[in-house]
């Protein structure tokens, strides 16, 4: 296993792990639903992680686009992971609508909890865009 899949795999564990850990608070956080949200997403992006990281070696990935691919897929999904449960203490909907319904933050809640889930959404997506792009072309 090369230095990127371990990387890879060492911050999927984690993330796993705050997943399972975000589940133990689902009940203190104003809204319970983007609570179980920031559980399920931490949960399943860490085991989506752990994956990449047993695959990567079989993908004809070059190191110069490795490192950014690695880090833009790890950086996206612990991003990801504080804006969704920022916005169920914060009781911000915006960005999570249904959600987060029923629910409303201040102005400048409601815009970092905005900025947190949509950069990393896109990140995300790019970055898995280019490693299939890689993977079968």
């Amino acid at each position: 296993m090369n230095e990127m899949a371990l990387t890879l795999g060492k911050a999927g564990i984690l993330l796993f792990t705050l997943g399972l850990l975000i589940g133990f608070v689902l009940a203190k956080i104003r809204n319970a639903r983007l609570g179980l949200s920031a559980h399920l997403t931490a949960v399943q992006t860490g085991a989506m992680l752990v994956a990449l990281a047993l695959f990567w070696e079989y993908l004809d990935i070059s190191e110069a686009w490795s490192g950014l691919l690695v880090y833009a897929v790890i950086g996206s999904s612990y991003v990801l992971t504080m804006g969704i449960p920022l916005s169920g203490i914060f009781g911000a909907s915006e960005a999570l609508p249904i959600a987060g319904a029923g629910h409303t933050a201040s102005k400048s809640r409601e815009t970092l909890v905005t900025i947190l889930v949509y950069s990393s959404s896109v990140v995300m997506a790019l970055a898995y865009i280019a490693i299939c792009w890689f993977a079968f072309f």
